[in-house]
């Protein structure tokens, strides 16, 4: 495995704790589980973010915090005809964005702008179903616009 993939992994991580040590915590058992399982997969760099994202839930659990925001059934979807896709968050914005998002909504958002990933793609990788990941991106978008109103009010210019 490559350092630039280990830095990789390291950010999914980091995305999911949001805590650097517990990023490192995260990696370093996930990459235990990976090495004892003795194999060689084709798609180990997929693998391995499923070890680390079950792994996540299970501490979680384990610590008894809810990392995951139920699903509202009557919640709208992308109403609106601006798509997630044709934004464009500003630099400064991201770590504000950042702090907003629950553990969900960073992986979701992790998974599409790192790696470029559709939601369809998204709801295979996470194996939940694609409504939901839709949900997710639209909250998110909403979150971001709900931000960039706010540097509005407050007169910092910010395009989205």
């Amino acid at each position: 495995m490559s350092r630039e993939q280990l830095q990789g992994l390291f950010r999914y991580c980091y995305c999911l704790t949001t805590d650097r040590r517990n990023a490192e915590d995260l990696l370093q058992t996930s990459l235990e589980k990976w090495l004892r399982l003795d194999k060689t997969a084709d798609h180990s760099h997929a693998y391995i973010r499923k070890i680390i994202r079950n792994q996540f839930v299970d501490d979680c659990r384990r610590h008894q915090i809810l990392a995951f925001d139920s699903i509202d059934e009557g919640s709208p979807i992308l109403l609106d005809d601006i798509c997630i896709e044709e934004l464009e968050i500003q630099h400064n914005l991201i770590e504000h964005v950042f702090g907003l998002l629950n553990t969900a909504e960073r992986e979701v958002l992790y998974l599409w702008a790192v790696y470029g990933y559709t939601a369809s793609e998204i709801s295979v990788d996470l194996m939940q179903p694609r409504g939901t990941i839709l949900s997710r991106l639209h909250r998110i978008k909403q979150k971001v616009a709900n931000a960039s109103d706010n540097k509005k009010e407050q007169g910092s210019e910010v395009s989205l």
